[in-house]
């Protein structure tokens, strides 16, 4: 099975596969990439006969979003929480890099009611052994990490044909 590919511009790719929610942040967040996120895992969580996880990938040439991206990021794990198995974070760059995503991270927590489930990690290979327990396919974290490295290519082509 393949991913989904349900978004992607110069700021941002989603995609869906087995019941993982990839997001690919390279450049901005702006707000209506957000609400479009929203409306893709609410039509994904409707699709999905069990609870979903997510996971975001935060390049090392994304810029932190604004107020208002932020305040909307908030709104949508807030109201996605419930319905979530896992939610990380991959923060590419490096150490301050990393120190740097997770500080909008806390933001974010601290602009919801509740804390939200965000686990942290530096890599995608650490991302995925942490979302292998809620595969329902066979291959596990390895069958995760193809289907991203795909999605990444995917993803890398489409910029280089789109600066044409």
């Amino acid at each position: 099975m393949k991913w989904t590919t349900q978004a992607i511009d110069k700021d941002h790719c989603v995609a869906t596969w087995d019941r993982v929610l990839i997001q690919i942040w390279r450049a901005e967040t702006p707000v209506e990439a957000v609400i479009r996120l929203d409306r893709i895992a609410h039509t994904f969580m409707a699709a999905e006969p069990r609870r979903i996880s997510s996971l975001a990938i935060i390049e090392a040439t994304a810029t932190p979003p604004n107020h208002v991206a932020r305040a909307a990021l908030s709104k949508f794990y807030r109201e996605l929480s419930p319905e979530i198995c896992a939610a990380i974070v991959v923060a590419e760059g490096g150490g301050f890099r990393a120190a740097f995503v997770r500080g909008v991270g806390i933001t974010l927590s601290t602009l919801a009611p509740r804390a939200l489930p965000f686990k942290f990690v530096g890599t995608v290979t650490e991302a995925t052994a942490l979302l292998a327990p809620y595969l329902s396919t066979t291959g596990g974290n390895k069958a995760l990490l193809d289907q991203i490295a795909g999605l990444r290519s995917e993803y890398s082509d489409w910029a280089k044909r789109s600066q044409r």
